[in-house]
């Protein structure tokens, strides 16, 4: 069965809503071994929604993946000069095809346009795939933050990781896009 993958990345809308809620819980199912709980909830993703801080691919079945992404100084705990994304979710038949590295790649260069000297990032240690994962892309480990969301199952704590981001204007050689 051949899928039709959106081409273009697009801003959640408020009718994604339930899709894109239970596309985030689906794609954190993993997670049901040490955290109780669905990952996010209705009310949630309509506020980060309703901020502008979603990105969505679609596919030929609906959302296939998802990002939130949060510009400097949007995110406590957070460096004020950092972006952030997190809630990366790519649906489970859609995994392996690149489209998490994708949407990263897409919020790095939203975070570098508003100005951001880094990204920055939250995983869980119990999920170590992630961190690997996160490390291949240039991520680097810079500390760790108490996990206090919901209750657990198991003890765990976020690592929290940056990577610095190429100035906007600088990722442009030949002085076209972007020149200042």
């Amino acid at each position: 069965m051949e899928l039709s993958i959106a081409t273009a990345v697009r801003r959640a809308r408020p009718s994604d809503t339930a899709q894109l809620t239970q596309l985030v819980n689906r794609a954190y199912e993993i997670e049901a071994s040490f955290i109780d709980g669905q990952r996010t909830t209705v009310e949630e993703i309509a506020r980060l929604i309703q901020s502008g801080g979603f990105l969505v691919l679609e596919y030929a079945g609906g959302l296939g993946a998802a990002i939130l992404v949060q510009g400097p100084g949007e995110r406590d705990g957070v460096p004020p000069s950092h972006a952030y994304f997190g809630m990366l979710a790519v649906h489970p038949a859609l995994q392996g095809m690149g489209l998490g590295r994708r949407l990263v790649e897409v919020a790095e260069a939203m975070g570098a346009a508003t100005g951001a000297t880094a990204m920055s990032l939250r995983v869980i240690n119990l999920r170590e795939e992630l961190s690997r994962w996160y490390k291949s892309l240039g991520y680097r480990e810079v500390g760790t933050t108490p996990y206090n969301h919901r209750s657990v199952k198991r003890p765990c704590h976020f690592i929290d990781m940056v990577k610095p981001l190429v100035p906007a204007a600088a990722a442009y050689v030949g002085g076209e896009v972007g020149a200042a």
